[in-house]
């Protein structure tokens, strides 16, 4: 009997282990998301009273594809911050200038000022919301829709089929998905 109880109780920790492996997905509720900027202040989602949701774009200084998109996701805020969804950009490696020297903090404020962000850039502590949203490679892009209990997840993937800035993509992921919301 004590072996059984043993049993089923190493079993129920072992598939609450499990579940809370799990990253979100689409469809699944975000309570907050709070980070520090390169601003130097936090940067909380729920403290912002304007937006109907947010474009999260998970980007680093050194990736070459987050290099070839850094227009593009200027672009997308300047076309959708005003219709309700913002960018807010987060560097997965952004608070740990030791292992990361190229990728955190100190490079994205450099990247910011360079390029003039018209958005905040948030620094992953610890690889918190990048593991919690699955985000396997840079840049990504995450929908989010307010809602009373927090963000609801509408997207995360692509921001569009062709990384060549010189190229016009077919398929633009990001927008086809905010439109649908607008």
């Amino acid at each position: 009997m004590r072996k059984t109880i043993f049993s089923l109780c190493l079993l129920l920790v072992a598939s609450v282990s499990l579940k809370a492996q799990n990253p979100l997905k689409a469809g699944d509720i975000l309570p907050n998301l709070a980070l520090l900027s390169t601003k130097g202040t936090v940067y909380d989602l729920k403290a912002q009273k304007q937006p109907k949701g947010f474009v999260l774009v998970f980007m680093t200084p050194t990736c070459d594809h987050c290099i070839m998109y850094e227009d593009r996701v200027m672009a997308l805020d300047k076309k959708y911050k005003g219709k309700g969804y913002p960018i807010v950009a987060i560097g997965p490696y952004g608070d740990d200038p030791i292992k990361y020297p190229l990728d955190a903090m100190p490079e994205m404020k450099k990247m910011s000022d360079k390029k003039g962000f018209t958005f905040p850039y948030l620094s992953d502590d610890k690889f918190k919301y990048t593991f919690l949203l699955g985000i396997r490679q840079t840049p990504t892009a995450v929908i989010l829709q307010k809602k009373p209990n927090g963000f609801l997840i509408k997207y995360i993937g692509r921001i569009d089929d062709n990384e060549d800035p010189k190229a016009t993509p077919k398929n633009k992921y990001v927008e086809q998905e905010l439109n649908k919301l607008l």
